[in-house]
């Protein structure tokens, strides 16, 4: 046994060594943030698939150091879903609508939901007016873009393997958006994150003026004034 083989003072001298590694290797990646930050507020000196890159490597490390600090799990979640958007908005903004894939958890269909599960494109909304799902997908047909309601992560991929849009709209909890996230970054697509207001395993929903400032982004202020009426949200982002 380990407890047998060494004494209290090499024991507390591995616990001052594990600290002062602990420390230094969260001060490593503290430093590596700050210097991702900078390269963000100067976007031209380096190129957004290479800050693409970075956020993904830093996201393992500061995940678990924040666990052993006890910060809230979802908030390194939100912070590199956050700089992933920012990033990647302008060469999504630039795509056709039509190129574009919007993906939709399951867990925002209402409880009584008569949609039938299909195995190639997941859930066929009826737009029955039960949740949030059937005006969005209204509002996407009108703009020729394929809305899919997703059962779960390896369906989403499945999906994008399959049809090969251009740029996507992901919607779900912060740890599975996250995940969607790397998906499209292997496969090289333009992808926003929009993490959903209210959790759980059925009746969630999203923020619509947020996904629809991601929706119509590139698209005319006539066609974007008008769904925002119907919508009856505000418009956010140029």
């Amino acid at each position: 046994m380990l407890i047998n083989i060494l004494s209290e003072g090499e024991f507390e001298l591995l616990g001052k060594i594990l600290v002062v590694l602990l420390s230094a290797f969260t001060l490593t990646l503290f430093i590596l943030l700050l210097v991702l930050l900078h390269l963000l507020r100067k976007e031209k000196i380096i190129h957004s698939n290479l800050l693409l890159y970075l956020i993904h490597l830093l996201y393992g490390p500061l995940t678990i150091v924040s666990d052993l600090f006890g910060v809230e799990p979802d908030s390194i979640d939100r912070i590199f879903i956050k700089l992933n958007n920012n990033l990647a908005f302008d060469e999504f903004k630039a795509t056709d609508p039509c190129e574009r894939v919007i993906l939709l958890p399951q867990c925002m269909r209402d409880a009584s939901c008569p949609a039938k599960l299909s195995p190639v494109d997941g859930f066929h909304c009826i737009s029955c007016g039960r949740c949030q799902i059937g005006s969005i997908k209204h509002l996407c047909d009108d703009l020729n873009m394929k809305v899919f309601i997703v059962p779960g992560g390896s369906f989403a991929k499945r999906i994008l393997k399959s049809y090969r849009p251009r740029a996507v709209v992901g919607v779900a909890c912060f740890s599975e958006l996250y995940e969607g996230l790397l998906n499209t970054g292997m496969l090289k697509i333009p992808a926003v994150g929009i993490p959903l207001i209210r959790d759980g395993c059925v009746g969630t929903a999203v923020d619509e003026a947020m996904l629809l400032d991601v929706i119509l982004a590139g698209i005319d202020l006539t066609g974007k004034a008008k769904a925002y009426e119907e919508f009856r949200c505000h418009y956010m982002r140029s």
